[in-house]
């Protein structure tokens, strides 16, 4: 079995200071232990585990100019928080109701301009 463990965002501090507060604000995930690596950084939590890892720096290693990434996607039981959340915060999303209609979705960026996906079941 394989499971997504965590994502990573490389930025410089400033930007991963608003992006910790975004994911943190808009999800509810919680900024938790990180081990002492030799850059600063940030990993958030959700379901207990670091599932967000942000690090200071101006690129990811080896990063090409062009990445063909489309999006990042959370699950979870009650879209409404969210949503309410976002709109508070004056972020535009999408509510979109997948083909067959057992799921929600609502479809925003974050600061660093990463597509992000949020899933309910219905």
């Amino acid at each position: 079995m394989i499971q997504l463990d965590h994502f990573n965002i490389t930025a410089p501090m400033e930007i991963l200071i608003r992006v910790r507060d975004f994911y943190q604000t808009v999800l509810g995930l919680t900024e938790g232990n990180r081990p002492h690596f030799a850059r600063r950084g940030f990993w958030l939590y959700g379901n207990g585990r670091p599932i967000v890892h942000l690090i200071e720096g101006d690129t990811g290693e080896q990063q090409p100019a062009t990445t063909y990434l489309d999006h990042i996607a959370f699950h979870t039981d009650d879209l409404r928080p969210i949503k309410e959340r976002l709109d508070s915060l004056g972020i535009a999303c999408e509510q979109v109701l997948v083909p067959g209609g057992a799921i929600e979705q609502l479809i925003f960026y974050d600061p660093v301009g990463i597509k992000v996906e949020v899933n309910a079941s219905i």
